[in-house]
């Protein structure tokens, strides 16, 4: 088992106040789990939602509060968001509008510390289009995917490449963990 943690694969989603890494897990479940809303800061510690992927299985999903938050209370948040670091096997990094900078490029160290494989979602595509230049940017510089998403209008077969995606960057050592339905059995 990874990191000793649980018997279920740990994906976190990590990313800015407001760029939908709540809307993210609900779109990945098939169902509204995790609270969703137009205020900054809504997720204000990490929040574990057991679900099952379609295409990949029993997973934990971490949504975290977002990298830019401010203030003492907002210094506290991103402090809780990268204490999660230690129990994910797998990162999703939530960007909009081809934003970019310090808060990314930390998290990313941050990543690379913990010997977390990640992947970038350009989230909101249906808004801002993710900029070409932008993804390759990020692809050259950072060796990672980018996917051009939006939790509004994703349809299967967004999902479906987000899923295999997951299924591709996840350890080995995550994925052999046990299936709800092998812990029923048992």
């Amino acid at each position: 088992m990874a990191k000793g943690r649980e018997t279920k694969p740990h994906i976190g989603i990590f990313g800015r106040r407001n760029n939908g890494k709540s809307s993210l897990i609900n779109v990945l479940a098939g169902q509204d789990i995790a609270i969703v809303s137009d205020v900054a800061g809504t997720t204000t510690d990490p929040v574990k939602k057991s679900i099952e992927i379609h295409g990949l299985g029993p997973v934990i999903m971490v949504d975290t509060a977002g990298i830019d938050d401010t203030g003492e209370l907002g210094r506290k948040r991103i402090d809780k968001t990268q204490a999660a670091l230690k129990t994910i096997d797998l990162a999703i990094l939530v960007v909009v509008n081809n934003t970019w900078n310090e808060h990314e490029e930390n998290l990313i160290a941050k990543f690379r510390e913990h010997d977390i494989p990640f992947f970038v979602v350009h989230n909101k595509s249906d808004l801002v289009p993710a900029n070409p230049v932008f993804i390759g940017k990020i692809r050259t510089e950072y060796e990672t995917s980018v996917v051009n998403f939006s939790a509004s209008t994703a349809g299967r077969r967004q999902v479906d490449m987000l899923v295999e995606l997951m299924r591709r960057l996840m350890p080995e050592s995550a994925l052999l963990k046990k299936t709800i339905i092998g812990d029923l059995i048992s």
